[in-house]
């Protein structure tokens, strides 16, 4: 009983030091100051963090076309007396002609699929983690999309003005991608810029935060791209994006 007692108040003396021990883990970017970030700090938050999240981007041609044959009618529709001549009771007879051809299936064993980084750029632990100097970032979310599949930038000569044949994959981003929220109006893609150099295939893409700006009640927004045959989606949870205990976007 008195051993019992003293661990009870060894515990008890070793609680206050133990406890902050115990305490949640805290990021770098919260425990210290941004001129502290050591470069794999930086390169981290850049590429792996609540405000840089990889998605796949899936091609799902295969699953369209197979749509296209769901819910067509048939003869009699398996109704009896629906074709003419049927007697009640027999058999659904098979319609003259051709059959109907197969579904088409582009399935080689292994789906097409890219992983995509999409980073928010206008967050500003982005920005001082070394993210580019960006502007409207007052007026807008802006996203970075990294390794989306877009053909090489052209080559041409001096003077030679050569036709970009991304042109109308870009349009078609532009035109499909928005952030998702629950029970609230999705905010639309308002406009995108591709980059240069070794980002000649990275793509920012700019949000209007507008009269109703996201907030830490959302809880989560989805950032969903429809492009040609692919789809990307990428969820980001709002608690884990606050910086300085503000919704850092």
């Amino acid at each position: 009983m008195l051993q019992t007692r003293r661990r009870l108040l060894q515990a008890a003396t070793l609680w206050p030091v133990i406890r902050p021990l115990l305490g949640a883990h805290k990021e770098f970017w919260e425990s210290k100051a941004p001129s502290e970030w050591s470069s794999e700090e930086k390169a981290i938050l850049l590429a792996q963090s609540p405000w840089a999240r990889e998605g796949v981007a899936r091609f799902e041609a295969e699953r369209k076309r197979e749509r296209a044959y769901e819910g067509v009618a048939r003869p009699g529709g398996g109704v009896p007396g629906a074709i003419p001549g049927e007697r009640p009771g027999a058999a659904t007879s098979v319609p003259i002609g051709p059959p109907p051809p197969p579904v088409p299936s582009t399935d080689t064993g292994q789906s097409v699929q890219f992983r995509v980084l999409a980073r928010w750029e206008s967050a500003t632990p982005v920005r001082l983690a070394g993210g580019p100097a960006l502007p409207e970032t007052a007026k807008f979310y802006v996203i970075r999309l990294r390794g989306m599949p877009l053909l090489p930038p052209p080559k041409g000569g001096r003077g030679e003005n050569v036709p970009d044949p991304n042109q109308g994959m870009l349009e078609a981003i532009e035109r499909g991608t928005r952030i998702e929220r629950k029970d609230k109006a999705a905010i639309a893609c308002a406009h995108l810029l591709t980059g240069s150099g070794e980002s000649a295939n990275d793509l920012l893409l700019f949000f209007p935060r507008g009269a109703d700006p996201i907030t830490a009640e959302d809880k989560v927004v989805t950032l969903e791209s429809r492009f040609g045959p692919f789809h990307l989606s990428v969820k980001f949870p709002l608690k884990d994006m606050m910086y300085k205990g503000v919704l850092a976007l």
